[in-house]
């Protein structure tokens, strides 16, 4: 599975987000996304249009490694001698109660990971501090087929083959090679049903707010929304966040996982993107876009409008400078 360019977008935000709440480098969030998604330049031996239901499954493999350690923090492993097992294996190390995933699902989980004999994580959400949310439908197929069936609560150890991951070979992407090992805590799924009328019992309250800032937003509540920046508006100098319409959900905390809608334009309105138009909703954790924290008490069910400032690139000597940025999103849901 490959990411799209508009999940690319979504990252950016979160990216430009954290950076502007003073976080530390968006760096951690790559490599987060690195780990869990398909990447496009993956190698040959990646197996393609992989049907969950053609997969033989395993639910335990005396090769596995004994996984040590409490729920919640970071796992180590002893590893056996043996080599990996051949079919995708799932082995269920605690049972939640929780609703049961499905692989079009969104999923909130805390994970590690290893290739097949390394003392070394390559990637961690414990090391992050938080866990990460994501769409099983644009993750590797070995998570994509093994998460699904299992429940909120459940925390398995999966043995993915290099088929269902990356492959054998190196690719530019750096994606780790060869079979991999995870141990998974689901902590929250989300089903993608209905998940782009959440919008849709809110009341306007921000039009005259987002007039006077010049700019328009088109739309009805609950369905797709356009934005646009009219003529002579004033570019941000710090991230602003309008509630242009208050939902009638729960309040979003400062742990939340966001599941939203959005569509983007630069300042010129010359580059537009929507999640509406690709039918794929975008997560956004909290926990790393500190840049939102106007967000936390806003309703679940709300229409919000986020204005990013351009900034200058200090990557280079050339001062390249990149625009403003505004954002329509419907907070769908939250997990």
């Amino acid at each position: 599975m490959r990411r799209t360019p508009l999940a690319l977008s979504s990252l950016a935000l979160a990216a430009t987000l954290a950076l502007a709440g003073c976080s530390g480098s968006s760096s951690s969030s790559a490599s987060a996304s690195a780990s869990a998604s398909g990447n496009a330049t993956a190698a040959a031996t990646v197996a393609q249009n992989v049907q969950c239901s053609d997969l033989a499954i395993d639910s335990d493999s005396d090769a596995l490694p004994a996984a040590s350690g409490d729920a919640g923090s970071e796992p180590t492993l002893k590893w056996s001698s043996d080599s990996a097992p051949t079919n995708l294996t799932v082995k269920t190390l605690e049972k939640g109660s929780g609703a049961e995933v499905t692989e079009t699902d969104f999923v909130k989980a805390a994970y590690a990971g290893w290739q097949w004999g390394s003392d070394t994580v390559f990637d961690s959400s414990y090391q992050r501090g938080s866990a990460t949310t994501f769409s099983l439908g644009s993750v590797i197929s070995g998570w994509r087929c093994g998460l699904s069936g299992h429940h909120v609560g459940d925390r398995v150890e999966m043995s993915i083959p290099a088929s269902l991951a990356y492959g054998d070979s190196a690719s530019s992407s750096g994606a780790p090679t060869g079979p991999l090992v995870f141990v998974v805590e689901i902590t929250g799924s989300h089903s993608t049903k209905d998940l782009a009328s959440g919008t849709k019992d809110a009341a306007l309250v921000g039009e005259d707010e987002l007039s006077k800032r010049g700019i328009t937003v088109s739309g009805d509540l609950g369905a797709a929304a356009t934005i646009k920046v009219n003529d002579g508006a004033a570019q941000p100098t710090q991230t602003e966040v309008i509630v242009l319409a208050r939902g009638t959900g729960p309040a979003i905390t400062a742990k939340d996982s966001l599941l939203v809608n959005m569509a983007y334009t630069d300042w010129s309105n010359s580059g537009t993107q929507s999640s509406w138009d690709a039918d794929q909703a975008q997560p956004i954790d909290m926990a790393t876009a500190t840049g939102l924290t106007d967000l936390v008490g806003v309703p679940v069910g709300s229409r919000v409008v986020v204005l990013l400032p351009g900034s200058t690139s200090t990557a280079d000597t050339s001062g390249t400078s990149t625009s403003a940025y505004a954002y329509v999103m419907d907070i769908e849901a939250a997990m």
